[in-house]
């Protein structure tokens, strides 16, 4: 995760941006009155999606016991981003 100040994510926001579309970063945006997050909307939705699905009744138990379920400590960090289609 990045961080910046709000004085700097004002004065970048436009890199800052560029950085989480193309990156899949997270930049935290440090303010006085309470942190903020930026992230690509893309990444948002995948967020939101998951959230949505292991919020449903019995999903964690279907994942966890399917055939091909492999924890992720297991995974190398190249399988991940080949399953997140960003290899």
């Amino acid at each position: 995760m990045n961080t910046v100040t709000y004085s700097e994510a004002r004065n970048s926001l436009k890199s800052i941006c560029d950085q989480a579309q193309a990156s899949h970063d997270v930049t935290r945006i440090v303010r006085k009155n309470g942190d903020m997050v930026l992230l690509s909307a893309e990444d948002w939705e995948s967020i939101e999606e998951t959230l949505h699905l292991v919020n449903l009744p019995g999903a964690i138990e279907r994942i966890t016991t399917a055939d091909n379920y492999q924890p992720l400590d297991e995974l190398s960090s190249a399988s991940l981003k080949d399953m997140a289609g960003r290899g």
